[in-house]
């Protein structure tokens, strides 16, 4: 009998004492899909909390989903390493822990952050912090790898606390390697911000950007694997392509998502699952020979006769063209825009 992989995935759209959110549901839904999918998780082990799949409550205090519904998850989490423990599986809730939350956020200090219940108002700030949960469940040892990723601003609250987690903390005897993968949509103090996209849903920039890398765009281009530092710097590389010049000038929006991480392959592949993404190149000139040598010194394409431009597909890494005696390095990150097509990499020869 073997372990079972697990997750949480929360969106909440609904907060009756705020200002509601479009997209939030939107991601956690797609994320379930991907988990149940390609993650890994039986249906039967992947909870999903939305805000539409509970009546509007008269009192907005009482709007769900509340706090418990989380606890609700980690006190299963709880019983399951209990039953692990006594079918002699060790006392080990499972293998993999996914934890998944978009939603209105925060951020008391830099290196903390909470996410908002569905009953918060602007003087009881209701929350979880996905972060403690993730840390008391790496730190006890109850799964061999957790997973967290957080659609949501962390913006400062004055006089805010983040709700610590119910579960008595302990600590696992040092024995198993376990590893983690922590990314948050935005930095402290900064804002995650929702887009509307190509088909006209409105979606978080980090969900659609990580989503796009766990389905396959982070992919090794040798092994084909998505790898935790793969999928780290295709986030830091590609969430900022999605933004409008006006956002990218704003202070406040968020950049580049906060990664930290062990090392470990998140999803196996194979080399020929590798995606390869357009690439426009102006040559010095046309009908002459033309090569583009990848990071380890290999040709990977050659036209003895190339135009130009030339219009070729390659797989993420650093490249050079060459031609006519010149050299132009450049870098092919897999980076999708608003509407959800490949950014095509523009290189010329200066």
């Amino acid at each position: 009998m073997s372990l079972a992989d697990r997750a949480l995935v929360v969106g909440i759209n609904r907060y009756p004492s705020l200002s509601n959110l479009s997209g939030a549901e939107a991601d956690a839904s797609d994320f379930h899909a991907w988990v149940t999918a390609q993650g890994g998780v039986a249906p039967t082990d992947a909870t999903l909390i939305l805000s539409s799949s509970f009546v509007a409550a008269v009192d907005p205090s009482h709007q769900e989903p509340l706090r418990e519904r989380v606890y609700a998850f980690f006190e299963n989490v709880r019983a399951a390493a209990i039953t692990n423990s006594q079918s002699e599986l060790g006392f080990k809730a499972g293998k993999r822990l996914y934890l998944f939350f978009a939603g209105h956020g925060f951020a008391p200090t830099l290196d903390s952050s909470g996410v908002l219940m569905a009953n918060a108002n602007e003087d009881f700030l209701y929350n979880v912090s996905p972060i403690l949960w993730a840390n008391r469940m790496y730190n006890g040892g109850w799964f061999d790898e957790v997973l967290l990723f957080q659609d949501a601003c962390r913006s400062p609250i004055t006089g805010a606390q983040v709700d610590i987690p119910t579960l008595r903390e302990w600590k696992a005897d040092g024995t198993d390697a376990r590893m983690r993968f922590y990314a948050f949509a935005a930095k402290s103090p900064q804002s995650a911000i929702e887009k509307t996209d190509g088909n006209g849903q409105v979606h978080g920039v980090f969900s659609t950007t990580l989503l796009a890398g766990l389905r396959g765009d982070a992919r090794d281009p040798a092994t084909g694997d998505i790898t935790a530092a793969g999928l780290k710097e295709y986030l830091q590389a590609n969430m900022v392509k999605k933004l409008s010049p006006a956002e990218f000038a704003d202070s406040e929006v968020a950049k580049n998502p906060e990664v930290f991480h062990d090392g470990f392959v998140i999803v196996g592949g194979r080399p020929s699952d590798v995606p390869k993404f357009p690439v426009f190149i102006q040559l010095p000139a046309a009908g002459q020979p033309a090569s583009v040598v990848d990071g380890n010194f290999k040709v990977v394409r050659h036209d003895a006769a190339a135009p130009t431009p030339w219009v070729i597909d390659l797989p993420i890494g650093i490249f050079s063209a060459q031609s006519n005696g010149k050299e132009e390095l450049f870098k092919v990150t897999g980076g999708r825009g608003p509407d959800g097509n490949p950014v095509t990499v523009n290189v010329s020869f200066h």
